[in-house]
């Protein structure tokens, strides 16, 4: 029991000492660091902090509210309790976006008891005051963004969930939730909403899909973080494509070309089988980021150990005002300019790449393509990045 008690205030000191430090910080803005402990490779507990220059009270307010938000000391006390024996691994998302602040920690390993399970928990807060953000805060009216999201669920998501999920849940919806410029994503208890490979399940929302219900207001969270930004097609929406394009990036999207194949499927699984399409394949990976996406690689073997990104995919979601079923090809044409390319997409070529007959225009983002497809509708059906 002495020895109990002394591994719990060691591990109490160094969090303390982990928070002073990066509030004592310098710098011109603040910024968010990864603290924690690791004592194994199957034992380590790692968290965000706020760190910077400014009110010490505010930062000491803010990661208050991510200890307790996001259960950091609950799981540095199972820690201690699992020295002998046992894996927890806490891992954590999330950043600063228009003096917003919002993070989600990833819990796998023997949380609660023996029996390995995963929880997920998070926290946002208003950085100008250090207030913990509400969901109600998000939307003119709460009700109405609530059934929203519930229709969006009920005809959008679930015809999508396979067969053999153990839970398949998606309403009434949960209360925690996580805020990235790309999406609200929704986090789910393992009990309601459950992958295949038995992780709690995460539902990214576009901001696009709730456009009719946010708060308009300009100094309002959906703004600060960038939404509105988001989800309107502008004259400054392809500098902003083209920046993450030439990195080999699509923004929202934890995946760039040239990443290892084994290594994005070690770490969130796949979704399905990988599908063939001409010259390659598409994995489909589990996680809210990952929904309706597909990562392109070849289709040399059976194997991927050696494979990696050649491309990425989306057939959901919104860029910068490029929405996913519903942005009209003379509008992009209009707003991005006009295309490096076009070509027509027949019958034949569409089949074989999985994807609808329409035309294609190509813009040049570096060394990379963006592809931007519509049906023959001229409506946005996909936009990939591709090598």
């Amino acid at each position: 029991m002495k020895f109990f008690r002394m591994i719990c205030r060691m591990l109490c000191l160094a969090a303390a000492l982990l928070v002073f430090t990066a509030a004592c910080g310098a710098g011109e803005a603040l910024t968010v660091e990864d603290a924690g402990l690791d004592f194994s490779e199957a034992l380590s507990i790692h968290y965000p902090v706020v760190a910077g220059p400014g009110d010490e009270d505010l930062l000491k307010q803010v990661n208050g509210l991510i200890q307790e938000r996001c259960r950091i000391g609950d799981y540095l006390g199972r820690a201690a309790r699992l020295l002998s024996g046992g894996s927890l691994k806490t891992e954590w998302k999330g950043g600063i976006t228009g003096e917003v602040f919002s993070c989600a920690v990833s819990a796998l390993g023997a949380v609660e008891n023996t029996r390995v399970t995963h929880v997920w928990t998070a926290a946002s807060a208003d950085l100008r005051d250090g207030h913990e953000i509400t969901f109600a805060e998000l939307f003119t009216d709460e009700e109405t963004a609530r059934e929203l999201i519930t229709a969006y669920l009920e005809e959008n998501v679930s015809p999508d969930l396979s067969a053999h999920l153990l839970n398949s849940e998606l309403t009434p919806l949960p209360e925690t939730f996580y805020l990235e410029p790309s999406g609200l994503t929704l986090l789910y208890p393992v009990s309601r909403l459950s992958t295949l490979s038995d992780r709690a399940g995460e539902i990214r929302i576009g901001w696009h899909v709730l456009r009719d219900a946010l708060d308009p207001d300009e100094d309002g969270i959906p703004a600060r973080i960038g939404a509105e930004d988001m989800i309107t097609l502008s004259g400054q929406s392809m500098e902003k494509i083209r920046k993450a394009g030439e990195e080999g990036r699509l923004d929202g999207i934890p995946a760039k070309i040239g990443d290892s194949v084994q290594e994005l499927t070690d770490r969130y699984h796949t979704l399905t089988d990988p599908d063939g399409f001409e010259g390659g394949r598409l994995f489909a990976l589990e996680g809210g980021a990952f929904r309706g996406v597909y990562l392109m690689t070849d289709d040399l073997t059976r194997s991927w150990e050696k494979s990696r990104v050649q491309g990425i995919r989306m057939d959901q979601g919104c860029l910068w005002g490029l929405c996913v079923g519903e942005t009209p090809r003379a509008e992009w044409l209009a707003e991005l300019g006009e295309a490096d390319g076009s070509a027509e997409i027949g019958e034949e070529k569409a089949e074989a790449n999985r994807i609808v007959p329409g035309t294609c225009d190509y813009y040049r983002c570096g060394d990379y393509l963006l592809q931007l497809y519509s049906d023959v509708d001229g409506t946005l059906v996909s936009i990939m990045l591709t090598e």
